[in-house]
């Protein structure tokens, strides 16, 4: 799966610097695009490299040669108006890899003690689901589904870490002046559990496969972005006909979520033109 966003990636980012003129390019695209075919080493090198062989991120193409050649950080460093001192440091990746990796016990520990409590092969049980009331089977539904996160919290977080720990990821200094290691971090636990839309929820989940989405489909398709971005993201997940009901239904679930955000948006603050209300969403 990861492979096949790397290829994709890799394609459009080579026909956007080799084929297109770059008039008809958005910024991003022309950042991302690519002026020559990488060589063999470099091709192998970003699709089967050891940090995100099994559980990714998928990153574009110039980002990861920056980090091959060791002009990825100061490349970001150099954007940064020192007040202070000119002096560039190499940052360490130390705390933000330690902290990933005690999020990465927390949900592996919350994941097997919630999971071992509340076992989705229970409410298929025939005693369960005759003696147990509507009411528990929805509770015990909502735990038990709930508590299915956590692993991908863990798989996510993990190899975010094992990215920061060989010197990849890092994304500039935030307004406190601390270090960012969060380019290509994958999810934001704190946004998704505590999501005010579903836009939130979905922005702040598989951070990087909603961005390959954007790059290959949205921002290229010629009509009906959202729904041809939706039927991808199924494809890309499989053929089980879950993956297709949820992505499918996803559809008029975010189209209705907008619509009550931007009207509730535009009832609460009077003054706020469609527009501006609009850009919030």
């Amino acid at each position: 799966m990861i492979v096949t966003q790397k290829i994709t990636t890799l394609a459009f980012q080579l026909h956007d610097g080799m084929c297109k003129n770059p008039g008809t390019l958005s910024k991003q695209q022309l950042n991302e695009s690519i002026k020559g075919k990488p060589n063999f080493l470099e091709y192998i090198s970003y699709h089967l490299n050891f940090m995100s062989i099994l559980a990714g991120p998928c990153s574009n193409f110039n980002e990861y040669i920056g980090f091959i050649e060791g002009r990825h950080i100061q490349t970001k460093l150099t954007k940064v108006k020192m007040k202070d001192d000119n002096t560039l440091i190499e940052p360490s990746p130390n705390k933000a890899v330690i902290t990933k990796l005690v999020i990465c016990v927390v949900s592996l520990t919350v994941f097997l003690t919630i999971c071992k409590a509340f076992p989705l092969a229970d409410m298929l049980d025939d005693k369960f689901i005759d003696e147990s009331s509507l009411l528990w089977k929805l509770v015990y539904l909502y735990i038990s589904t709930m508590a299915c996160k956590p692993k991908y919290y863990f798989a996510w977080t993990l190899a975010d870490a094992i990215n920061n720990a060989a010197g990849y990821g890092f994304n500039g200094i935030d307004e406190d002046g601390n270090y960012r290691w969060d380019q290509i971090s994958n999810l934001n636990i704190w946004n998704i559990e505590m999501a005010t839309s579903f836009k939130m929820y979905i922005d702040n989940w598989n951070i990087q496969t909603a961005a390959w989405l954007k790059r290959v489909s949205y921002d290229r398709a010629p009509k009906y972005c959202t729904g041809l971005t939706f039927l991808l993201s199924a494809i890309w997940h499989g053929v089980y006909p879950g993956y297709y009901f949820t992505f499918l239904t996803g559809i008029p679930v975010w189209w209705v979520a907008r619509g009550v955000r931007i009207f509730l948006l535009s009832y609460c603050c009077g003054h706020c033109t469609y527009s501006s209300v609009n850009n919030v969403i």
